[in-house]
């Protein structure tokens, strides 16, 4: 989410620890488990056609509607790695996985976008089609009961790392989601990731404005290189995914 949100001084955060590149892939071996299991009922389902990311959300549905959003998208391409990796699509490859498993986990899901697109985006300018963008997800986010907004960081200098997940002090449930992401990236993806969560400020439009949980997850930052070669890893992309998944059921929307 580049230029949108100051980083916090850390001063205790300066590279990505030696260890964390030797125990990823060890750890827990219950995840891959997992990760397994719901991609097999993802891709099986959606051969007998029961997981359409095409479904248009529902005016009254049959349970929660969460609300998956894929940040950016489009002519609006986010934070650029080095390496010119475009945050709007690691955004969409891990919103993608979320919402197929929570679908197969029995929930009413929609997204803001499902394909590289900005959100019904109008207007002359850029500017103008940002502004537009933005306000036609808030609208969503305003119809959902739940909604989790995947983004990217980046800052200047390379050393910092670390999913950080920010939430709107509108709805103290927004606070309670956020916390149950965090903690579950901690506890199977991140142990070392230190950083608190944050409200979200004025600079983040959607948390500002938003009066229904929402909780938005920056995974990771594409300039760090070591992290940013994670996230574009399929395997770290679904397990970030699973995390984010199984701390919406855990919050119980």
């Amino acid at each position: 989410m580049n230029g949108v949100v100051a980083l916090k001084k850390e001063n205790h955060r300066h590279s990505l620890p030696e260890e964390r590149k030797q125990t990823m892939a060890a750890r827990l071996p219950w995840m891959d488990l997992a990760i397994v299991a719901v991609f097999c009922a993802v891709v099986l389902v959606s051969a007998m056609g029961v997981v359409d990311r095409a479904k248009p959300a529902v005016s009254v549905p049959s349970g929660p509607l969460i609300l998956v959003d894929p940040g950016h998208g489009g002519a609006d391409g986010g934070a650029v790695a080095p390496d010119g990796t475009q945050e709007k699509d690691i955004n969409l490859v891990i919103s993608l996985h979320v919402a197929d498993m929570l679908r197969v986990m029995g929930f009413e899901v929609s997204m803001t976008r499902s394909t590289d697109d900005m959100v019904n985006a109008v207007g002359s300018t850029m500017r103008e089609r940002k502004v537009s963008d933005t306000k036609n997800r808030l609208a969503m986010v305003e119809q959902a009961d739940l909604t989790v907004s995947i983004h990217q960081n980046k800052f200047p200098q390379s050393r910092y790392f670390g999913t950080q997940v920010f939430y709107s002090g509108n709805n103290e449930a927004s606070r309670e989601l956020a916390e149950q992401i965090r903690a579950n990236v901690v506890a199977q993806l991140q142990p070392e990731n230190k950083r608190e969560l944050k409200k979200g400020d004025s600079n983040i439009y959607l948390l500002h404005k938003a009066t229904k949980p929402i909780a938005l997850v920056e995974c990771g930052f594409l300039s760090n290189e070591e992290e940013l070669e994670q996230l574009k890893d399929p395997v770290y992309q679904e397990k970030l995914a699973l995390t984010v998944a199984c701390s919406v059921i855990q919050y119980d929307p």
